[in-house]
């Protein structure tokens, strides 16, 4: 009878494939390194994951997860441009705060290894879709699909937090604008 799983091992295993992915790159990055930077044999991290790629997809889900238990005050109530503004506010605050977490992000989905039959939407994904198609029904991007806009959002986003760092002189204004070209575009 095998042992049960223990959550402590699989987050172990989920940080420090973030870590060492964040150092070194996916494509640098053996299991091995992964399981040595976690503690456990490699056999262990098999015993979680039993492919590379399976650990790349649950770590994508975790941070994808993660981000959603970020927006505790979310504004559920408020319109479409408190909702966006919310959402633009805590992203740039957690990239600030996690630089290595977008860099990691970027190369999971780049990756091409990503399932994406298997991806639930977080709750921050779903709430940035329906902002954005509140917010595009006035303008000539209500035809576009949520999923379209959201990722122009990401990318304004993720633009800013690159800027940002290399400028933090500039960080208020650079906040400000880059909410208020997102906003302007559904407009």
């Amino acid at each position: 009878m095998s042992r049960p799983k223990s959550e402590d091992k699989r987050k172990a295993i989920l940080d420090a494939a973030l870590q060492v992915f964040a150092e070194r790159g996916i494509s640098d990055s053996p299991t091995s390194a992964i399981s040595k930077a976690a503690g456990v044999a490699e056999g262990t991290l098999f015993t979680y994951f039993r492919t590379k790629d399976e650990l790349m997809n649950e770590l994508y889900l975790e941070m994808r997860q993660e981000f959603s238990r970020y927006l505790p005050q979310f504004p559920i109530q408020g319109d479409a441009q408190a909702r966006l503004r919310y959402i633009w506010d805590k992203y740039l605050e957690l990239g600030a705060a996690h630089p290595e977490r977008l860099r990691v992000l970027a190369q999971l989905r780049a990756s091409g290894k990503l399932f994406k039959e298997n991806e639930p939407p977080a709750a921050a994904i779903v709430e940035l879709m329906n902002a954005v198609r509140e917010a595009a029904q006035g303008s000539e991007l209500r035809e576009a699909t949520p999923e379209y806009l959201a990722l122009l959002v990401r990318a304004q986003a993720e633009t800013t937090i690159e800027f940002i760092r290399a400028h933090p002189e500039c960080a208020e204004v650079c906040r400000e604008q880059g909410f208020r070209l997102v906003w302007n575009g559904f407009a």
